[in-house]
């Protein structure tokens, strides 16, 4: 993957933050038995940790990148298949954009696991070369983008442009929602809601490891949190698309 060394270790680093958030979100869903929820989040996680292992040349061949196609294919096939048993079922799908991103719209989830076979299907000429130095094995990399097959490269930069979208109306949804949220916070601790009792009630008291988890888990369940996540994983993944 043809990116200078400093971007590609912010956008591993951005990218871990993303999976430990998605895990953090992931072990809260499964305590409330969300179960669609929590495979949607499992899902996140390892894409996640996939894009951060490919941006790396460190460890860019750490997945062999038949196995990483026929994984994230798989992943697709499953929300496809969910897709049409919601459909079947007349069930409300969700928003394609949305400040929970696992309850969000099937299509998403199939769409971004298919970007992410796309990606390894773009490298696996290169996943032959076992005896290969890293170096010798990231130049091959180049090699297999610089021929890759013209509807291959199609496929790749219309999901480019899909999840691009996607992440412009999730940033959209952002904006809209801190607005009135600012106001809203103002209002609550000139109400009184700290006095309410949060600290002074007995918080700390009670037990400072169960306050800061549950402070954690408001905050990983925030909707800003959810979509900011969702946009910075989206543009990352626009752009992997489109270096490759």
């Amino acid at each position: 993957m043809s990116l200078p060394a400093p971007l590609a270790g912010f956008l591993a680093t951005v990218l871990l933050a993303a999976a430990a958030l998605c895990a953090v979100s992931l072990w809260r869903r499964r305590a409330r038995h969300e179960r669609a929820a929590a495979a949607a989040e499992a899902n996140h996680v390892v894409m996640g940790l996939g894009m951060a292992a490919m941006v790396l040349p460190a460890t860019a061949d750490l997945v062999p990148p038949t196995a990483g196609a026929v994984a994230f294919g798989a992943l697709g096939v499953v929300w496809a298949a969910r897709l049409l048993a919601l459909r079947h079922r007349e069930r409300p799908l969700g928003s394609p954009v949305g400040g929970d991103r696992c309850g969000a719209h099937p299509t998403h989830l199939l769409l971004s696991n298919a970007a992410m076979a796309v990606m390894y299907v773009i490298m696996v000429p290169a996943g032959g070369m076992a005896g290969m130095s890293h170096g010798a094995g990231h130049a091959g990399h180049g090699a297999a983008a610089a021929s890759t097959p013209l509807a291959l490269s199609a496929v790749a930069t219309a999901l480019a442009l899909y999840l691009v979208v996607h992440t412009v109306a999730t940033v959209a949804v952002l904006v809209r929602l801190r607005a009135p949220a600012t106001v809203t916070a103002g209002g609550g601790t000139a109400g009184g809601g700290t006095a309410g009792g949060g600290t002074a009630g007995g918080g700390t008291v009670g037990g400072g490891g169960a306050g800061f988890g549950s402070a954690l888990g408001r905050a990983v369940d925030a909707p800003a949190v959810q979509l900011g996540c969702q946009a910075v994983t989206g543009a990352a993944m626009a752009l992997m698309l489109l270096v490759h």
